[in-house]
Order: structure tokens, then C-alpha cells, then sequence
């Protein structure tokens, strides 16, 4: 009994067919055997070699294609492909919603990950990323209306992110990218209401950039954690609104 046999008998018991058929795609990927851009076996081939209907080889190769796993070139045929994030995005917003996931998490979870990321970002950024943030910056200075500084606010961690040049960050946030925009959007318009919290913002967001520039991460990680601060009181007293709101 060869391997793919053995792998055949034990998926086949107890099991769903469009669930077999899914592992045995996730089995070719994790194991290497299928790489990027490499063309799939004819849906009739697959069908013989598994012992299918046609349909549930279909079945799961249209999954795989929503998912952004697979791509179907016309009269060429299905290759893999990596492009799962905008499915990835509606998945974990469907999650997020579901689970009534909280500003306070969110909070948290931003903390740890950019810091990371500027970290790397001052040890992997090039000059045109750098750049780039000094162009937003600029721009953030010269822009009064909240909202429009809000998006130049979101560009400019999103441009942090990306020069962190990891790609399981750069994933990461892509996949809750929706609701931390919106977590950011709302607390800048809070933030620049009040003119003293609005300036120690500005120049938190100019001293992680003047970080960057010097690869200094012990000043940067200050600025880092004084945005967060200015960002944390925000949320203290948006969690006491509720709380009385509530009474």
C-alpha cells in the first residue's frame, strides 16, 4: 500500500466527500507538492485518482478559488495561487461582528503588533518608505478636517506596517484592516477636538518618524507608547460614557 493509499483509506472513513477532497489539497499543498503558480490536475484526473463524482472536485476547486487559493485561467486551466486576503477580510469582520469584539481589545492587540513592527521597520525600512511617511506627516500637519486626518493617520500606520517588510504583520493587520480604520478614524476625530491631546499626538506621530530616520528604537518605542497613552485616555473615557450611559 503506498502512501497516497494510506492517506485515501484514512480520510474516506467517517468523513464528508467535499471534506476529503479538501484535505487532499491541503495535504498537496503543506506537504510541497504544490507551489505557487503550479497548473492542477484536470478536474477528471483528480476525480479518478480520489475515487470521486466530478461535481465535489469542483465543488471544493470553486471554494479554493473564492478563498483566493485558486485562480481559473480560461482555456488554460487552474493553477494555486496566495491572494486570500480579501476573503480573509470578510471572514475575520463576519468574526469580529459576531463576536461583538471590543475598542479595548483592539487597543491591546494594536499595541503589541506595532510595536513589533516599528522595530523591524527601523531595521528593514528603505528611504522611499521612510519618505513616504514624511510626505503624510506633512500633509497631516497642513489638513484640519478630522476625518481627512484620520485617513492620513490610518496611511501612516498602515506605511509603518508595510516597511516592517514581515509578512505575517502585513497579513495580520490586512485581515482585521476594516475595523482597526474605523478604531482609528474614530479616536484621531476624539483626539483632535481636544487641542492639547491633538498636539502631543502630532508630535507623537513625528517622533516615531524621527526614530525611524535615526534607527533609534528606545525613542521610538517612547513615541510609540506616548501615542498609545493619548489613544488609552480616549478609550478610558469612551468605556465611562458607555458605563453611564448604561445606568
Amino acid at each position: 500500500m503506498n502512501e497516497f493509499t494510506d492517506f485515501k483509506t484514512y480520510k474516506m472513513k467517517n468523513q464528508k466527500t467535499y471534506q476529503y477532497v479538501f484535505d487532499y489539497f491541503s495535504e498537496q499543498i503543506l506537504s510541497g507538492e504544490l507551489k505557487i503558480n503550479d497548473k492542477i490536475l484536470p478536474e477528471r484526473e483528480i476525480a479518478e485518482k480520489l475515487d470521486v463524482s466530478r461535481n465535489s472536485i469542483r465543488e471544493v476547486m470553486h471554494m479554493l478559488e473564492i478563498n483566493g487559493l485558486l485562480e481559473c485561467r480560461q482555456g488554460s486551466g487552474n493553477y494555486l495561487r496566495c491572494e486570500p486576503q480579501d476573503y480573509m477580510v470578510k471572514f475575520m469582520n463576519m468574526v469580529m461582528s459576531l463576536q461583538q469584539i471590543k475598542y479595548t481589545e483592539v487597543y491591546d492587540i494594536r499595541m503589541g503588533y506595532e510595536t513589533v513592527a516599528l522595530r523591524l521597520a527601523i531595521k528593514n525600512a528603505t528611504e522611499e518608505e521612510i519618505e513616504e511617511m514624511h510626505q503624510i506627516l506633512i500633509k497631516m500637519d497642513e489638513i484640519e478636517n478630522p476625518k481627512e486626518s484620520g485617513k492620513l493617520d490610518m496611511q501612516f500606520h498602515n506605511k509603518l506596517i508595510e516597511a516592517s517588510h514581515n509578512r505575517m504583520i502585513v497579513l495580520y493587520t490586512s485581515m482585521i484592516a476594516e475595523l482597526m480604520n474605523q478604531f482609528i478614524a474614530d479616536f484621531r476625530v476624539r483626539i483632535m477636538a481636544n487641542q492639547r491631546q491633538a498636539e502631543a499626538l502630532r508630535r507623537a506621530h513625528w517622533n516615531i518618524y524621527d526614530s525611524l530616520v535615526a534607527k533609534d528604537f528606545v525613542a521610538g518605542s517612547f513615541a510609540m507608547q506616548r501615542h498609545f497613552d493619548i489613544v488609552g485616555e480616549q478609550l478610558e473615557r469612551l468605556q465611562q460614557q458607555m458605563e453611564n450611559q448604561g445606568k
